[in-house]
């Protein structure tokens, strides 16, 4: 269900849509309930996913591919998995907080069912494309408002120095092609933030990720 929001100013299109929220908000919430009945959090999602073999299949695939190292004490390691425009993905994220209260990313490993797939190369891209773009929502901070009007500053994007190490797998599929133009945006915020949950034990709620936040 949605419900329209009286905003003071004219939004626009935002990649990955509705699911760059909501994947935050319930894959942060299944990483928190695995935590909290102190269950490995691989093994409980998979428990979750038992009618999603697609799903379950990319998540694990990612984990190996990534070395998954079971998200516990030491570890700065996220997991993120979504089924989404006909895709499904799941994201293993390596992160942490700098001295200085920054996070760095310092791996992203991705495996994607997209279904039939013509042109490998490209949908790689669009699947790198979406986890840079993301990245960039979830850890830049936020654009200053004067007067209703958004004020001009520097870029606000990673710079190439900074971008992570990322890796994409494609699984091979004899199922309808799905998109992937939203998918990697949506999987890269929860997948951070729950790395970061694992280096630093504390849980941040909102976007973008700023560990200086009081929440």
């Amino acid at each position: 269900d949605a419900v329209e929001a009286n905003l003071p100013l004219q939004p626009g299109y935002l990649r990955g849509e509705e699911a760059g929220f909501t994947a935050f908000f319930t894959e942060c919430f299944v990483d928190e309930l695995a935590r909290i009945a102190g269950a490995e959090p691989l093994a409980y999602r998979i428990g979750l996913l038992s009618g999603n073999v697609r799903l379950a299949q990319a998540l694990t695939t990612a984990a190996a591919i990534g070395g998954w190292d079971g998200g516990g004490p030491g570890s700065s390691m996220g997991l993120a998995c979504l089924s989404a425009f006909g895709s499904h993905i799941g994201l293993l994220a390596s992160a942490s907080v700098t001295p200085d209260q920054r996070i760095k990313v310092d791996r992203l490993v991705a495996a994607v069912d997209c279904g039939r797939i013509v042109n490998p190369n490209l949908v790689r891209q669009q699947i790198e494309g979406g986890l840079i773009a993301g990245l960039s929502q979830a850890t830049q901070p936020l654009p200053e408002f004067r007067y209703g009007m958004a004020v001009a500053g520097p870029p606000r994007g990673p710079r190439l120095a900074g971008t992570p190490s990322i890796e994409v797998e494609l699984i091979r599929s004899n199922a309808d092609p799905g998109g992937v133009n939203g998918l990697g945006f949506t999987a890269v915020a929860p997948a951070v933030a729950n790395a970061l949950f694992a280096a630093t034990g504390r849980r941040l709620r909102r976007l973008p990720l700023d560990p200086m936040s009081s929440e």
